[in-house]
């Protein structure tokens, strides 16, 4: 995801999750269910967010990696 879309998904998740806690405590009149739907959608959220720092991270050590291959190439021909 790229990084201009990160806040709009923020405030769209906030909304919704304001949306959500209002929900159930007017109509539904349970506050401890609609904590339970927002602390879900934000989990949901934090791990999209982690999946994708970690693919980040495996894509700079598999770059790190070519390149000191190529440097110890370089070395073992001379």
């Amino acid at each position: 995801m790229s990084s201009t879309h990160k806040p709009i998904l923020i405030v769209a998740l906030a909304v919704i999750s304001l949306l959500v806690l209002l929900y159930s405590l007017v109509i539904y009149q349970d506050v401890l269910l609609g904590i339970a739907v927002v602390v879900a959608i934000w989990t949901v959220y934090v791990l999209y967010t982690l999946v994708g720092i970690l693919g980040r991270i495996a894509d700079a050590l598999e770059r790190l990696a070519g390149e000191r291959g190529a440097e110890r190439a370089v070395e073992y021909e001379n």
